[in-house]
């Protein structure tokens, strides 16, 4: 990378982590944003910007030149289809985004762990499971605000050794401009529409997501679940997969390019829920046993579980005198060996039971719940008050409330992204819930709800709202289910500023 000419465009978490490790490897570094200083969000990343010695340019309205830059890193909030880097395209400019050049600069394997709904809780269940292992796993990328001690991929990755595995929650942004990003484990939580504001069609949105396994190959493995009717395993036609029906059987050819597929969920082979327990390949974990009882959570578990066991499995087959290794032979040694499924299976030595390591169960113990995501704030007068602001669509507001077994009174609203939540309605037709709309989106809102909810102009206003008409027994929710643009930084602000409200009424 050394006297390479690189620009970034916009500066931001990512963009600054970018600088700083190209900076590092001798790269001449340019950073460009349109905002003005007094227009950013976050404007004191400029001085730790330019304290790295990051030539930063704001208020940029000029263009990239043919010939004066070897490539163009574009931060994930700026859509595909910006002028700028339409131009760049046009001239040859080679387009990165901060997954690819952080992939790029690793020295550790990446797990990468995506979707729509779930994809935190799963990247920090991962960490947890492999850290309960004794591995060196970093948390890192698009996780933000967690309450774990997280960092930027690209910082994760710049400070990275070969004994260590990054686990990585990555987004479709982040994917959009991938070309050699090859992850050794990946996973996708489950993809609904999200981001249409961002994508043309709820298709393109979906690929993006897909393209985490674009280049994985037969040393690596992917986790998806099960009859999933949009996510597709590596090397699964979209027709097969969409047919609940379509099974791999054990005496079938499996293509040796493609991945080690692990699956969770109903019908699952490898990891599912059951009534009273969980399943993760041949260990049953009850479900009083862990610290959370959620539908949603105990999936996340499923996932959770492969991708440290497929972390394992990818480290053992790099290293034999590895502690994975001695992990997985540890497990295995009380299991008889017969035939697998076979999904997946490359040869007679993968046909045996996948035996589950004590230590990945651990792991999963440890779980303590993310900040913004299911938060529990307090009680009073036997409300209880849940902050999920990072809650973005309705689909995770669907799921959400039906996490939770109290009434609700739930508060929807910020800067809708293109899309539908008349599915919604359907749910809070029976009247059980309440509902009370803020932000700029609110009326909108509303019509597709049916129109029958109070709207607000501002969070606290909903809030108090609804404060007024709980009653004992009922749970006060903010499951936004979009984006907080319209009034907060981030989903993070949104829900410290909630989280301040909530103190002040709880003390009051």
């Amino acid at each position: 990378m050394k006297n390479q000419r690189l620009a970034i465009l916009g500066l931001g978490r990512s963009g600054l982590a970018v600088g700083k490790a190209a900076v590092a490897r001798g790269a001449l570094v340019k950073v460009f944003d349109e905002s003005p200083y007094e227009r950013l969000s976050k404007p004191e990343i400029v001085d730790e910007a330019r304290s790295l010695g990051l030539d930063v340019e704001l208020g940029w309205k000029g263009s990239l030149q043919a010939g004066s830059w070897d490539g163009l890193i574009v931060n994930p909030a700026i859509r595909k289809e910006h002028p700028k880097i339409a131009k760049a395209l046009e001239i040859g400019i080679p387009i990165l985004s901060e997954v690819e050049f952080a992939f790029r600069i690793s020295r550790a394997p990446i797990i990468a762990i995506t979707g729509t709904n779930g994809k935190s809780t799963t990247t920090v269940m991962t960490w947890l499971c492999l850290k309960a292992c004794g591995i060196d796993a970093i948390l890192c990328g698009n996780i933000f605000g967690s309450g774990y001690l997280e960092v930027p991929l690209t910082d994760a990755a710049n400070e990275s050794t070969p004994d260590q595995v990054l686990v990585a929650e990555v987004s479709s942004f982040g994917l959009d401009w991938v070309s050699t990003f090859k992850p050794a484990v990946a996973g996708i939580t489950n993809i609904t529409p999200d981001h249409l504001d961002r994508y043309s069609t709820f298709e393109e949105y979906a690929e993006a997501k897909l393209r985490v396994f674009r280049n994985q190959d037969s040393s690596d493995f992917a986790v998806v679940r099960a009859n999933d009717p949009v996510v597709r395993p590596p090397g699964e036609a979209p027709t097969e997969f969409r047919s609940r029906r379509t099974r791999i059987a054990p005496s079938v050819e499996v293509d040796r390019s493609l991945p080690t597929v692990f699956t969770f969920g109903a019908g699952g082979r490898d990891a599912r829920v059951e009534e009273n327990s969980i399943s993760i390949l041949d260990k049953v974990i009850k479900i009083n046993e862990l610290p959370f009882r959620e539908p949603h959570n105990l999936s996340n578990a499923c996932m959770a579980g492969l991708l440290a066991y497929s972390s394992l499995k990818w480290i053992a087959n790099q290293n034999e005198k590895s502690l994975a290794c001695k992990l997985l032979r540890d497990a295995e040694k009380s299991q008889p060996s017969r035939p697998s499924a076979g999904y997946g299976a490359k040869s007679e030595l993968d046909r045996v039971v996948r035996a589950l390591p004590a230590e990945i169960i651990a792991g999963l113990k440890d779980f303590k719940g993310l900040a913004h995501r299911m938060e529990f704030l307090g009680v009073k007068d036997g409300v209880r008050v849940i902050n999920n602001s990072m809650c973005t669509n309705p689909d995770a507001v669907l799921k959400s409330a039906q996490s939770v077994k109290d009434p609700l009174q739930l508060l929807i609203g910020g800067a809708n992204k293109h899309l539908d939540f008349k599915p919604l309605a359907n749910y809070l037709a029976n009247g059980r819930h309440g509902v009370f709309l803020f932000g700029s989106d609110a009326t909108s809102l509303n019509g597709m709800l049916g129109g029958r909810f109070p709207t607000f102009a501002t969070l606290g206003e909903a809030f108090e709202a609804a404060a007024h008409s709980a009653r004992s027994g009922q749970t006060i929710m903010l499951a936004p289910g979009c984006a907080s643009n319209d009034q907060f930084r981030d989903f993070r602000d949104r829900g410290e500023v909630f989280k301040t409200l909530v103190r002040e009424w709880l003390e009051s």
